[in-house]
């Protein structure tokens, strides 16, 4: 026979099964459980693995991986500090006629009418005019003064609370409707549902230098604005926004060459501090310099400045302070 017919073929029912042959069978059955039994369990532990991960095995999204690096910066604060919160865009106005007569008004609605008021001992007290009874004041928009008796506003009035402007030579007792104010006044219309608003120069609307204005200061020459994190003029030669970098401003005024204003977070200062801008414009190189600070004030609430006759005052929240040396010092008026 050939090598290949060695090789003999039977069926298994040509001999007994043996306890070698039941054994061998076992040995095979007990491997495929344990096969079976280790998948299962593989399949478990991934599971349990992407569970702790906080992900789902079904869940293939690839999430960024942290990264550390570099020795802490010795400047670094342990921990974040936490920025004021912003103040509202400012709903009031000031306006002094001299070193005691000083006329104030909150912004108001349509809904809910603006009040004016003149003080004529330096804010210690304050009578309410008439504003509402003689022109159905509803909205003040721009509020100056150009002596102790004389006063003039841009605002809304009336019961279709159509914007004009508005006049009174005897201390507010009447008033007269003044129309060219609205081309000579500057001012900003209340903050609209969108969040937006507008400045109106010479009667006519430009836009904005940011989308919310939080204070406003403007004279025969003048407009400047403060937005979250800039100081802006308006350059009338090209029509344009000249800006420098400054967040947290409350309250804006135009002095004879030079910007005032009052913002939280100055150093040294844990109230608001007072800040000057000097030059006849503001350009790209200015830089604030510090005056004074006041303290005890709430960062939150809007404000207004003005000045006359040396005094200044700073109108915010529910106090007023004044300072009779320029914005250096500065204490409660007790009203």
């Amino acid at each position: 026979m050939t090598p290949k017919q060695s090789r003999s073929t039977y069926r298994a029912g040509d001999r007994k099964e043996t306890f070698r042959d039941r054994l061998g069978s076992r040995r095979r059955t007990l491997a495929l459980i344990g096969l079976a039994l280790f998948l299962v369990a593989d399949v478990i532990l991934v599971g349990l693995a992407l569970t702790a991960n906080g992900r789902s095995a079904d869940d293939a999204t690839q999430r960024p991986i942290p990264t550390f690096g570099g020795a802490p910066s010795a400047s670094a604060s342990p921990e974040p500090t936490e920025e004021p919160a912003a103040a509202e865009p400012s709903d009031r106005f000031i306006a002094a006629g001299s070193a005691t007569v000083i006329w104030r008004a909150t912004q108001g609605s349509c809904e809910a009418p603006a009040v004016v008021e003149r003080s004529e001992d330096a804010g210690v007290t304050w009578a309410v005019l008439p504003t509402a009874q003689a022109f159905d004041l509803r909205v003040v928009y721009a509020l100056t003064a150009t002596s102790e008796d004389e006063v003039q506003l841009v605002g809304s009035a009336g019961a279709g609370c159509a914007v004009g402007g508005y006049s009174s030579t005897d201390a507010g007792d009447t008033w007269m409707s003044t129309p060219e104010l609205l081309s000579t006044i500057a001012y900003q219309t209340p903050v609209a549902p969108d969040g937006s608003t507008t400045v109106v120069m010479a009667g006519q609307p430009v836009v904005a230098p940011c989308p919310i204005i939080e204070a406003l200061a403007a004279d025969a020459t003048r407009t400047v604005t403060a937005c979250s994190a800039a100081l802006a003029e308006w350059d009338a030669s090209n029509d344009s926004w000249t800006a420098i970098p400054f967040a947290g401003i409350h309250a804006l005024e135009l002095r004879p060459e030079q910007i005032l204003f009052a913002a939280r977070g100055v150093t040294g200062c844990t109230g608001l501090g007072v800040l000057r801008v000097s030059g006849a414009t503001l350009t790209a190189t200015s830089a604030p310099e510090g005056v004074g600070c006041v303290e005890g004030v709430d960062l939150t609430a809007p404000a207004a400045l003005t000045s006359a006759e040396g005094v200044s005052w700073l109108w915010v929240g529910d106090l007023l302070f004044s300072s009779p040396d320029g914005g250096a010092s500065w204490g409660a008026v007790i009203s």
